[in-house]
């Protein structure tokens, strides 16, 4: 980048959602009603972490985990029952996570005190990548369609990404914007505790087929505004779809399916009357 091999700078769009711009937005006051600004930010600490070894060999392992599971059984019954399952032709997954970079050195050593393996610091993001494959496959059982998955976050290591794209994932948007480009009508989008207003900006662009994400939240107990909470433009959008349904865990997947807890399944309405 600029001439550099190994940049200790990235560039990043950021995205100042509803409650910065009505509050106080970033940068100079000629930018406060720009809903987006350009940054960069400071990776030498993520790189010096380096990644986990053996991670392809653990996706794999816990993708036969994921593959295996009651919670994966009662996905496909959900999404089979669903017409407008029938309809996606592209699966786009914001923010869900590294796969191979090892924790933060206080996220190590409580792991350490657990005497647990250090892979449970990305085992949520592989199961999140495991569910998307599954969405993917579902998809095209159900129409005999290729369909498209792509995925975008910009925390994602080299590594990371030749391991998704081994498993038929394209990635895209890698400064944090290019992914929101690719959203239609016929997509299915996944994106659960993201650092960015991914349902603001959904909001502004189409209305997908079906989103997987978390509720309705707004703020925080500090009365602050999640990175992805709601706004007037979300809430009109949610009229259009049907009320949500809890995203389905199998009793007995309740640890490994620990991030996808309070994450829900909305279905664009057929008809909708404004």
């Amino acid at each position: 980048m600029f001439g550099e091999e190994s940049p200790i700078w990235k560039p990043y769009v950021k995205f100042q959602d509803y409650w910065r711009l009505v509050n106080q937005p970033d940068g100079p006051p000629e930018a406060y009603h720009c809903s987006y600004l350009l940054d960069w930010i400071n990776i030498t600490a993520r790189v010096f972490r380096g990644v986990m070894a053996d991670s392809s060999a653990r996706f794999e392992e816990n993708q036969v985990i994921w593959n295996k599971s009651k919670s994966r059984e009662l996905l496909r019954t959900e999404l089979e029952q669903i017409p407008a399952t029938k309809k996606v032709k592209k699966i786009i997954c914001f923010g869900l996570g590294d796969i191979c970079r090892n924790p933060p050195e206080w996220a190590a050593r409580q792991i350490a005190l657990k005497d647990q393996d250090v892979g449970i610091f990305v085992r949520g993001s592989i199961v999140q990548h495991s569910i998307a494959l599954t969405l993917r496959q579902i998809c095209h059982d159900m129409t005999g369609n290729n369909v498209q998955l792509l995925a975008q976050d910009p925390d994602y290591t080299d590594e990371a990404k030749d391991i998704l794209k081994s498993y038929g994932f394209s990635i895209v948007g890698n400064f944090g914007a290019g992914g929101f480009a690719e959203v239609d009508d016929d997509t299915l989008v996944f994106s659960v505790f993201v650092d960015a207003p991914v349902k603001q900006i959904i909001a502004d662009i189409a209305r997908p087929q079906m989103i997987i994400t978390t509720g309705f939240d707004t703020f925080n107990d500090s009365e602050k505004p999640w990175k992805d909470a709601e706004s007037p433009r979300t809430v009109q959008m949610w009229r259009e779809y049907e009320e949500g349904t809890s995203f389905p865990i199998s009793p007995e997947d309740e640890e490994t399916m620990s991030t996808m807890r309070k994450v829900y399944l909305y279905v664009k309405k057929d008809v909708y009357v404004d």
